[in-house]
């Protein structure tokens, strides 16, 4: 069965194109933020390690090494003095101890927040200065004195050395402290750097896959739709009136094939009309024009408390054996009538006419409905051969009771929307079709709520069917549910647009019989005696005027 894309739209209502592409620039901006973020953390992390070892673990090694040479010529020029007495060698002591004392602020300077180098730069201090005490001064005071005995009995002691071996002991652990450090520091540069490399490749990669989604989702999203609609509209302007424009893609873009939609139902409703302008030519059309005004719907005055919409399209010409109409009784009550006499043409057209004026002008009377139909049933115009079907719906649109006469007619339906889907109550049979020998029909009833749908049509659209195989399907009420399964606006004029678009994509032959649809809702607002709600009528022929 075919679908409208009214139908599709409906059923799964689809976000923006400006709602996505708002989403995908917020997730591309999320994604760029992160990945701008996880390369400047990389190389963040690059430049501490960098400035840790230029700045800090470098030097401080370098300035390390430069107190051991230090404290060396200190020792040396102390001794050569002491075993000499030779003043010169006094000088390199002089600046050794000097430097040293410049070397140890500043190596406090560069590790100034670092306490476990500190504390080795203050173990490295007290040490020198203990060498100072406890050999280097007393055995240059012996020198100077002339006492050379005295200065090698302090040598001898050993405490000089004992003092000068313990800080270059702790010179050498300052320094494997540093060392171990700028390696540390060194492998951890080396690691940031991969790191980097890493987050700037996985970037590069992100940029990439960013670029070819983006490309990806404006394919999907708009340049697929947008062919999808193109090839339909190429059918349609190829000459494939029947096959249907698919509203598909984002609201955006559907609107452009729903708008094509209604533009080629338009197109084909002025077909039909031609072709019905046509046939009414071969059928003397003032007669027709005259036969097809008295069975248009008139649906004048007030009718109070419904909505009402309905549509025939004939099968031949412009005139139907099929007609519809709705009238105000005197007690309030609004009644849908919908019959179908057999055959087409003119001959049908002039039994429908008198069997319509009859039945209405019995209903504004104050018979029952019961009587008031079989009085307009007891004379068909001496026609034996020919026979009707035909529904009587009343309702009371203060209490929402339903009456109704249904002489072999398709039933009417009842619809109600649920979250789950739609049901339906059918208006079933009353009695036999009108001819000239049947009689004993019933009168129903039920309630009609005011969310729910009443339908009513013939049997053009329960019997439309694709192909006279056995096993072809029927429209039947199946198909009017299908056709109203989707729908947006719970609203007669669009329920019956949508069921005569399906019955159309069904049927193999559009024109095989006579097509009509009512469809009804209570207004849901009570309607007070003496002040009547006007009801709002949209009734459709799609017929061509007569000439």
């Amino acid at each position: 069965m075919g679908h409208s894309p009214h139908r599709g739209m409906g059923t799964a209502a689809q976000p923006s194109l400006h709602r996505r592409v708002l989403v995908a620039a917020c997730v591309l901006a999320l994604l760029l933020t992160g990945t701008a973020l996880a390369v400047g953390a990389a190389l963040r992390r690059v430049e501490a390690s960098q400035d840790l070892v230029r700045q800090r673990l470098q030097p401080g090694s370098e300035q390390v090494r430069s107190l051991l040479a230090d404290v060396v010529d200190q020792e040396t020029g102390q001794r050569g003095y002491v075993i000499t007495g030779d003043p010169t060698f006094l000088e390199p002591y002089k600046l050794g101890q000097t430097a040293s004392e410049t070397r140890i602020a500043s190596l406090r300077r560069t590790f100034a927040g670092d306490p476990g180098v500190l504390r080795a730069v203050d173990q490295v201090e007290a040490d020198l200065a203990q060498w100072h005490r406890l050999g280097a001064d007393p055995e240059i005071a012996a020198a100077r004195a002339g006492d050379p005995a005295r200065a090698r009995a302090l040598i001898a002691q050993g405490r000089g050395k004992a003092a000068f071996d313990a800080l270059r002991s702790h010179l050498a652990d300052l320094q494997a402290r540093i060392d171990a450090r700028h390696s540390d520091a060194t492998r951890s540069v080396r690691e940031a750097n991969a790191v980097l490399a890493r987050v700037i490749t996985a970037s590069a990669v992100l940029l990439v896959l960013l670029v070819l989604g983006a490309g990806l989702l404006l394919r999907r999203w708009v340049l697929h739709p947008i062919a999808a609609l193109r090839a339909s509209m190429r059918r349609v302007a190829e000459g494939h009136l029947d096959e249907p424009i698919e509203a598909l893609g984002p609201p955006e873009v559907a609107a452009i094939g729903t708008d094509a939609e209604s533009m080629r139902r338009r197109i084909l409703d002025e077909v039909d009309a031609a072709r019905a302008a046509g046939a009414a030519l071969a059928q003397h059309s003032p007669v027709v024009a005259g036969l097809r005004a008295e069975l248009a719907a008139r649906t004048g005055g007030s009718l109070p408390g419904v909505t009402l919409a309905g549509a025939l399209r004939p099968a031949e010409g412009v005139l139907a054996g099929d007609w519809w109409d709705a009238v105000r009784r005197p007690d309030g009550t609004v009644v849908v009538l919908l019959a179908d006499v057999s055959g087409h043409g003119a001959d049908a057209g002039l039994v429908a006419a008198r069997f319509k004026h009859r039945l209405t002008a019995l209903l504004h009377t104050r018979l029952e409905l019961d009587e008031a139909f079989a009085t307009a049933a007891e004379d068909l115009g001496g026609d034996d051969e020919r026979f009707l079907s035909c529904l009587v719906i009343a309702v009371d649109p203060l209490t929402g009771t339903l009456r109704w006469i249904n002489a072999g007619h398709p039933p009417a339906v009842i619809v109600q929307r649920h979250r789950t889907g739609l049901g339906a109550r059918e208006l079933g049979p009353t009695g036999p079709l009108l001819s000239s020998v049947s009689s004993g029909w019933q009168v129903e009833r039920t309630t009609l709520e005011p969310t729910e749908l009443l339908l009513a049509f013939t049997d053009g659209v329960s019997e439309a069917r694709r192909g006279h195989e056995a096993g072809s399907a029927e429209f039947g009420t199946d198909g009017v549910l299908t056709a109203l399964g989707g729908l947006g606006a719970w609203s007669p004029d669009v329920a019956v647009a949508e069921i005569l678009e399906a019955v159309r994509q069904h049927a193999d032959n559009w024109h095989r019989d006579d097509v009509t649809v009512v469809a009804v809702t209570l207004d849901g607002r009570p309607a007070t005696p003496g002040h009547p709600v006007a009801v709002t009528v949209t009734a459709q022929t799609d017929v061509a005027p007569a000439y």
